[in-house]
């Protein structure tokens, strides 16, 4: 029998509010899948992180801003992928850049390149990146689900009887 899953897609500007949003979109979508509260708080790490990554590193406007220009410069865009199979939680986030995620070693000394190394740790080094065509990359992570953990299936997010008396 082939895995069932669902899945979620947020569409972002690849800006500093990306982040609080792909949170929050996280948070939200988790919730109501019923995963652990374990899990939700080890997906909002990750996300935050590779959307940290993309707007760090692929943000901003796609053209440099002229201030004769009647509009502002196209924004650039990224996207947060979020899938869940029978065994893993996968998290994914688009951008616009070719440049590839680099996991740093751990310095004491550095005051930043810590994040894919949290992302690594939580993921149990399920972890990569693909470019994309026709420009930018896919950051992706696993997550594993707990011992037992079963999905709930659509008559478990139905309203039970007793419920809807309330």
């Amino acid at each position: 029998m082939a895995p069932s899953f669902r899945r979620s897609r947020l569409d972002l500007a690849c800006e500093p509010s990306a982040v609080g949003r792909a949170r929050s979109h996280v948070g939200d979508t988790l919730t109501r899948w019923r995963l652990p509260k374990d899990v939700v708080f080890d997906a909002a790490t990750v996300v935050t992180e590779l959307t940290s990554n993309a707007v760090r590193h692929a943000g901003s406007c796609a053209d440099p801003f002229d201030a004769g220009q009647v509009r502002p410069s196209t924004v650039r865009r990224c996207a947060l992928t979020l899938w869940l199979t029978n065994t893993r939680l996968y998290l994914g986030v688009w951008d616009q850049s070719l440049a590839r995620p680099v996991l740093q070693p751990i310095s004491l000394e550095a005051e930043g390149g810590r994040g894919l190394q949290v992302v690594a740790g939580l993921s149990e080094g399920q972890w990569g990146t693909a470019l994309t065509r026709p420009e930018g990359k896919f950051v992706w992570a696993a997550l594993p689900l707990p011992t037992g953990y079963r999905r709930p299936t659509a008559r478990d997010s139905s309203p039970s009887r007793a419920s809807s008396w309330r």
